[in-house]
Parts: structure tokens; C-alpha cells; sequence
């Protein structure tokens, strides 16, 4: 078993130890030169490793393979080799995992952002979306890992980033970069939003204005989205620090996906209830997980006979065009600048595969409109 001691990529240090056996003709064009269980046993990897190798060898007419034998040298792989004088021909291909469309939310800006910026490094971007599945997404991971691509920014659903399957991408020199919800790895690359400080901000601004009872309402499990679970806690150290008693009340946990139809019902909802029940508990301003949920409360609201803001005040997360337009409190997230942060990372670490990994938080800013107010008496 050879060991790998170079700080260049696993997978080119496999590929030059091939280009030499070829330039030194230790080899028979028609013999087996390599497969993706032996060189993965040789070299102690992981077969996506050594498929990388050889599929990258495939790709300038070094090798060619033969379905469930192996891979050979084509017969003019040594012309070839005298075509480029480079020894690797890197993918120019980063994919982008995102849970959703990018229509919902402002992650647009994000995307467009890290496709100018790929594309004025002749890179690429392709996109693949899991529809709010975690079956899905693990799946879409493992089918990146079958592609020939250079880079991945991951958008998870949840805190559970399916690190068995990124640490494929680790072990071929495939730099990862995790965004929107954080994770503690030490060997992947994380972009996130100041959610900590976005919901203080938010308590903060509803403090001032008098309220004392106010909830923090969410549809996803805190315990497992560290974006929400970071917006939670700088909502509650601020209600602590201003010496306001907290219930288990106040956090309101609504475990469904809301709908146009769950706020706009003519029958009472589950949903229409869970307002209704805040505001009979002297609720008085509402801090959601995001604008959308509290596009549907505002919604909800307005078909229950409740005013805002002078019966509830309500605040988002996110300044979407629905939010702006609806007047809504909300925090806005710096999606331009969390694109060139993942450009940057990523751009330094297809330079510099040995580049130090990043981890970094964007600052929001707090935008007041006409959903917040005075409480009522």
C-alpha cells in the first residue's frame, strides 16, 4: 500500500504516478492498466478518489474503459500527453445543492453573485434542487459524487449535513462549502447570515416599542435548524437582558408546512388557532422563523378579525418583495455579500487546495415598517 504524503489532491497524486508508469511504458495496451478497487487498495482511498483519477485521464484520451473489466491506455495516449503540458485537467464544473427553489426567499442574489463571479473565472455552475426532501437530497449529494465536478455549495434542510457522503468530496480534494446553517466541522467551509444577531435585533426593536409579551412562533424544529435556533437565542438573551420572565409559552413550535389555504380558510384552521391562542394568552408582537411564515400569519390575521400592528405587531426574517410589500418588520439578509463570500472561498480553494478553511458570518440589518407598533392595552 502506497501512502500519500504530498498536500496536493489524493487524486492528483494518483494520476501523476500513472502518467508515469505510461511515460516510462510500464504498461501493455492490452492489459488491464488500472481499476477504481485497486488503485482506491493501493493508495488507501476512497473509490471516488480513484475514479476521479482515472476518469480525469479518460478525459484527455489517456485511458478508456471497458465496462465491468477496467481502464487501459488508449493507443495514442502519448500523443495526447504532448498536447497540453499541463498534467491535470481540472472540472470546471461547482454545483449548488439547495433545498428549494430559489424564487422562495432573496437566495437569488446569491446565486447570481457566485455564477458571474464562476463564470469570469471560466468556471460553471450547475444547480439541483431537493424539494424540501431529506430522501431527495441525500440522493442529489450522492449523485454529485458520480459527476466530474470541481466544487459544491451545499444549502442543507437541516443541521444534519450528511457528512459521510461530503467527507467523499473532502477525501477527492473537492472543497465544500456549507452555507445558511452552521456546522462545527473543522474541515468544511461554512457561510452564514448573523442570525443570533438578527433575532436580538428584532426583540430589541419590539422592547422599545413597550411590548413585554412577546412570541417567537416557528414551523421548524429548533434543535435541529441552527439558522432558527440562532434567531431563538438572540431573541431570548435580549428578553433576558431587558429582565423580561420567559414561559415555555413563548416559544411556539407549529410543526406543519403552511399554507395559502391554512391562513386563509373560512373554517378555522390549526394554524388560525395557534394565532387566535397567542392573542388570548396577551400576546402582543410575534417574531417569526421567516417573512414567508409571517406572510401567512399576516394573511391569517387580516381573515381572523386581528389588526396589525394594533392588535399584534409582527416581525420576519429574510426582506422578501411579499414582505416589503405587506409592510413587514423583518431583518434583511445580506444574500450579494453571502455570494461573494462563497465565491471567494471557493475561488482559493480551487487555486490552493492546501487554502485554510473558512469560516464566516455576514451581517444583516434591521428593517422597520409598518407592521410593528405600539402594544395594545
Amino acid at each position: 500500500m502506497k501512502q500519500i504524503t504530498s498536500t496536493k489532491p489524493k487524486y492528483e497524486t494518483i494520476m501523476d504516478d500513472l502518467l508515469a508508469r505510461i511515460h516510462n511504458n510500464n504498461f501493455s495496451y492490452g492489459d488491464v492498466f488500472c481499476t477504481e478497487k485497486l488503485l482506491s487498495e493501493q493508495y488507501n482511498v476512497s473509490r471516488i478518489t480513484a475514479k476521479r483519477a482515472i476518469t480525469d485521464l479518460e478525459q484527455r484520451g489517456i485511458l478508456y474503459r471497458k465496462r465491468g473489466v477496467g481502464s487501459f491506455v488508449a493507443r495514442n495516449a502519448l500523443n495526447n500527453l504532448n498536447k497540453s503540458s499541463n498534467p491535470v485537467t481540472d472540472s470546471k464544473m461547482v454545483s449548488f445543492l439547495l433545498p428549494f427553489d430559489i424564487t422562495k426567499g432573496n437566495l437569488f442574489q446569491t446565486i447570481e453573485v457566485v455564477n458571474t463571479t464562476l463564470n469570469d473565472n471560466s468556471y460553471f455552475m450547475s444547480l439541483y434542487i431537493s424539494d424540501i426532501s431529506s430522501t431527495k437530497e441525500r440522493a442529489n449529494i450522492k449523485l454529485l459524487l458520480s459527476q466530474n465536478i470541481s466544487g459544491l455549495v451545499y444549502y442543507p434542510m437541516r443541521d444534519k449535513i450528511n457528512l459521510d457522503l461530503l467527507n467523499e468530496f473532502v477525501f477527492a480534494g473537492i472543497p465544500v462549502v456549507v452555507i445558511d446553517k452552521n456546522t462545527d466541522c473543522p474541515y468544511i467551509h461554512n457561510v452564514v447570515s448573523d442570525n443570533y444577531e438578527g433575532g436580538r435585533a428584532l426583540a430589541e426593536h419590539l422592547i422599545k416599542l413597550g411590548h413585554r409579551n412577546i412570541a417567537f412562533f416557528t414551523t421548524a424544529p429548533i434543535e435541529e435548524t441552527s439558522s432558527v435556533r440562532n434567531r431563538f437565542a438572540g431573541y431570548l438573551n435580549q428578553m433576558q437582558a431587558s429582565g423580561i420572565p420567559l414561559t415555555p409559552n413563548h416559544l411556539v413550535y407549529f410543526p406543519h408546512e403552511v399554507r395559502e389555504i391554512d391562513a386563509l380558510s373560512n373554517e378555522l384552521t390549526p394554524f388560525q388557532s395557534a394565532i387566535r391562542q397567542m392573542y388570548s394568552m396577551g400576546v402582543t408582537a410575534i417574531i417569526t422563523e421567516n417573512d414567508r411564515v409571517a406572510q401567512f400569519i399576516h394573511m391569517a390575521c387580516n381573515k381572523i378579525g386581528l389588526r396589525i400592528p394594533e392588535d399584534i405587531s409582527l416581525c420576519g426574517f429574510d426582506d422578501t418583495a411579499p414582505s416589503g410589500e405587506l409592510g413587514i418588520t423583518t431583518i434583511r439578509q445580506d444574500f450579494g455579500a453571502i455570494g461573494q463570500e462563497i465565491s471567494r472561498i471557493l475561488l482559493a480553494s480551487l487555486s490552493t487546495p492546501s487554502a485554510p478553511v473558512q469560516k464566516t458570518t455576514v451581517p444583516i440589518e434591521l428593517i422597520v415598517r409598518s407592521s410593528t407598533g405600539i402594544p395594545r392595552i
